[in-house]
């Protein structure tokens, strides 16, 4: 998970071109991820969430345009709240987005307090010993570096596709933590070769499909409305035969998790991708608080939306 990239720099909201903050001020946030990263593991976990909820006030103030992607998304995600409502909804994203860093950097020196727990793992078993690959197919839910972690540990050889950083030094600090946690990132986009190879060899292939690798991606119904996601991983999916499982994990409470995996979708073409996005929004309406997307993801704004 990457505050870095969703709060400050990464993608303009709306635009495939990464920002290009100075040389300097990467260094500072690969600085102050690792001094995150350890005030975390040395804090009890309440004082680490007081942190972290600090921090949110501070970049909720200083992220205007993140401010407007969030509140344009909930709009359409529940337009039944009261606007007082969906601004604490708002809110509240940003600080369980926070906490959840947290919750990942004190995985590292477990205390017993945090859990995750998997349901359905039968279905990745039983794809594997069918000999299929799976395309584990998730989004920007609750805490995926966790999840994928505990499927590692779970006995599974996992690898992850993941969104290139405008930070070198951030990007490596994360992938550093995934190899440690026994994931592999094999590519950055959906058609690498490494990809291909994984899922051939029956492997478990992670990525989180609720945003778009590029400027480009396919339209389908999402919350009443077109988005746009990635095609990309379907069409990785049926050259190699692998099974498309949709999993999404959930915060349950402080330090807790829940993995819930989904049965594997066997529409094809332009109908999976609607049967991913039907099965996100049901999650995502569950779970509002806990869908970390910091940019916008209808491409026509809505009127009225405040910075």
């Amino acid at each position: 998970m990457d505050a870095a990239s969703v709060f400050v720099w990464g993608r303009a909201p709306g635009s495939a071109v990464p920002l290009s903050p100075p040389e300097a001020t990467l260094a500072m946030i690969r600085v102050a991820y690792s001094a995150a990263a350890v005030l975390a593991r040395l804090l009890p976990r309440s004082a680490g969430y007081g942190l972290a909820r600090a921090a949110a006030a501070v970049f909720w103030s200083a992220s205007p345009a993140r401010r407007r992607a969030v509140r344009a998304n909930l709009a359409q995600v529940a337009p039944e709240l009261p606007a007082a409502e969906r601004e604490r909804l708002a809110h509240r994203m940003f600080r369980t987005f926070a906490e959840s860093l947290v919750d990942t950097w004190r995985d590292a020196a477990p205390d017993g307090e945090g859990t995750i727990t998997i349901e359905g793992v039968e279905l990745l078993q039983d794809a594997i010993a069918a000999g299929h690959g799976v395309l584990l197919w998730s989004a920007h839910l609750g805490n995926w570096e966790l999840a994928a972690g505990a499927l590692a540990r779970g006995g599974f050889e996992v690898s992850a596709l993941a969104r290139a950083h405008a930070n070198p030094g951030v990007e490596e600090f994360f992938d550093a933590r995934r190899r440690k946690a026994g994931v592999h990132v094999v590519a950055r986009c959906p058609g690498a070769r490494e990809a291909r190879r994984v899922l051939r060899a029956h492997g478990l292939l992670a990525l989180l499909g609720d945003r778009r690798f590029g400027a480009l991606g396919r339209a389908v119904p999402f919350f009443g409305r077109p988005a746009r996601l990635p095609a990309a991983p379907l069409a990785l999916a049926r050259r190699t035969g692998a099974a498309l499982i949709p999993g999404f994990v959930v915060r349950t409470g402080p330090g807790k998790y829940r993995i819930q995996l989904e049965p594997p979708v066997t529409a094809r073409g332009h109908g999976a991708l609607v049967a991913l996005a039907a099965t996100l929004e049901r999650y995502v309406r569950a779970h509002p608080e806990q869908w970390f997307v910091f940019e916008p993801m209808w491409d026509e704004p809505r009127t009225g939306v405040r910075a």
